[in-house]
This record gives structure tokens, sequence and C-alpha cells, in this order.
């Protein structure tokens, strides 16, 4: 897959944070913008000018997200790129969340890049040239893998989506030239901690001191805790390299960004892989085989 100027980026959640990062970092390497967000005065930070399309686009509405697509699609003649950025985050006591803010929380952070993926897809197939194919990035978090407390639901929504994108990335025709990559970042110096996170008035059995929200809370409201925490536009720097240079270097699986991301995933593999070797014995005592070995999807 080459990228020349025409090359087409769709991306949401362009207003703020890590998607304002990823969107000048496209603009800025000389490609095509369909920026989108809520509210289309949030975008002036970029040009008007041809090359720049400005959309409102509000991703847990199907409707919507099939107007902006057309869109696109009308202004430029094709779509290479889609960042599926737009989220938020949910945080609180598990037994305090209502039902509906959790659906919004899904219906934002997952069925909204499921639509605009199946959405595009289709146009990477069947509008752009045969064999142009495309690539989507799904902005995941490291608690896609990870869970903390305080935000089952936001998490849920995370995992599910890296769930869905590994599985429909395997369904993919070699001939239809279709990537996915998911982007996993951990901290990152945005506003998203401060005004996109939703968070719900404690439950009065785990508002203590010691509680594990609690400290978790503690640590986030320290202003010393994010100088640690990676720059946003180093990281859509290198989310826009590593998808345009694709066919020199493949693109991994996960993208992680920040330091501290890889001993948090490396210590919760590394804690499954001891608990699958201590109960072998017994996992492999449920198979009429013992220790049958699933080859599915791997060439002989």
């Amino acid at each position: 897959m080459s990228f020349d100027k025409d090359s087409v980026w769709f991306i949401t959640g362009a207003s703020s944070g890590l998607g304002k990062s990823i969107t000048r970092a496209a603009y800025e390497s000389g490609y095509q913008i369909a920026a989108t967000a809520r509210s289309v005065r949030s975008l002036s930070y970029l040009p008007d000018e041809p090359r720049v399309l400005k959309l409102s686009l509000d991703v847990t509405s199907a409707e919507q997200i099939e107007s902006s697509l057309a869109a696109t699609v009308a202004h430029f003649g094709r779509l290479d790129v889609v960042i599926n950025n737009a989220g938020y985050g949910l945080r609180g006591d598990t037994e305090a969340v209502i039902d509906a803010d959790a659906l919004n929380q899904m219906e934002t952070n997952f069925w909204g890049p499921v639509r605009i993926t199946r959405g595009a897809l289709r146009i990477f197939r069947e509008v752009n040239a045969a064999g142009q194919g495309g690539t989507i990035v799904q902005i995941s978090s490291v608690g896609g893998w990870v869970g903390f407390p305080g935000n089952a639901y936001y998490h849920a929504s995370k995992f599910a989506l890296e769930g869905f994108t590994e599985s429909v990335a395997k369904e993919m025709d070699p001939a239809w030239n279709i990537k996915f990559l998911l982007a996993v970042p951990g901290g990152v110096r945005t506003n998203f901690a401060a005004t996109s996170v939703k968070a719900i008035p404690r439950h009065k059995a785990y508002d203590t001191p010691s509680s594990p929200l609690t400290q978790i809370l503690n640590y986030i409201s320290e202003p010393s805790a994010q100088e640690t925490w990676s720059d946003p536009d180093v990281c859509a720097r290198l989310l826009v390299n590593t998808v345009v240079n694709q066919k020199q270097r493949p693109m991994p699986t996960r993208l992680l960004f920040g330091a501290e991301t890889i001993p948090l995933l490396e210590s919760d593999m590394e804690k499954t892989l001891a608990e699958i070797r201590e109960w072998k014995a017994e996992t492999e005592s449920c198979s009429p085989r013992g220790g049958a070995q699933l080859n599915f999807g791997k060439k002989e």
C-alpha cells in the first residue's frame, strides 16, 4: 500500500486531544483530510481549503456516520485511512453507574467505530480502485488489555473494540489490501482525563480512603503524575509514519504509545501465562485427547 498526496484520511474526534494531534500530523504531511467532530467550529484550527473537509459527526448516530462517509467520498472521490478516535471515559464505582450511562459508553466507544469500520470496508472494496484497499486505525487504550478499578464500562468498550478488530481483520481477503491497526496509548498529556471523562458520584460502599478507585483518583489528581505521560504530538507522528510506511515495515497488531504500556502489558501477559501453566493439567483433563492442539487458521 502506497500513499500519495491525494490520500484521504477520515478522522473522528478531531477537535481536541490525540485526535487533534493526529489530524494536524496528517495534514502537515500533505494528505487530504476529512476531519469530524460534534461541532465544526471546534475544527477552526484547520484552514479552509479544498484538501480539508470539516464535518459534523456524532458517532452514536448511524445516519450521521453514513452521511459523513458519503460526503467524504463525494468530495475527494476516495478514502484511504480511517482513524476511529472519538471516545470518552466513564469513571465510577460499577454499582453506581446507571444503565443509560453504560449504554452510551458502548455506543460511543464501540458501536461508533464498528459502524464506521463497516462503512469504510465497503468503500475500500467497492469505491476505491481495485487493490487500492485502505487502513483502519482503532484508537484503543492500554485499558483495552488491562483493567483498572472504577473504569469497568470503559474497559468493556475497549476490550470489545479490540476483539472486534482482531476478528474482522482476519476476515479480509488479501486481494482487498485492507489493513488494521490498534493504537494503544497509555497516559497521554491531553485534556482527556479532565474534560473527556464522565465521573459518576461515588457509591457510599466504595467511597473510602483505602479503596482502589480512591487511590487512582489521588494519583491522577497529582500534577506530577502527568510529567511522565506521552506527548500527543509525538504519538501522532509515530502513528502517521507507521501507517504511511507500512509497505516498508508492516504494521504491528498493536502500536503502543508510552513507556509505561510495556511493563503493564508484559506483567499482565506473564501473570496469565503463569496461571495457564499452573492449571495446565486440569485444563487438559477437560479434553478427551488431553493435550490436543487447535490449529485453526494455521497452514500445515
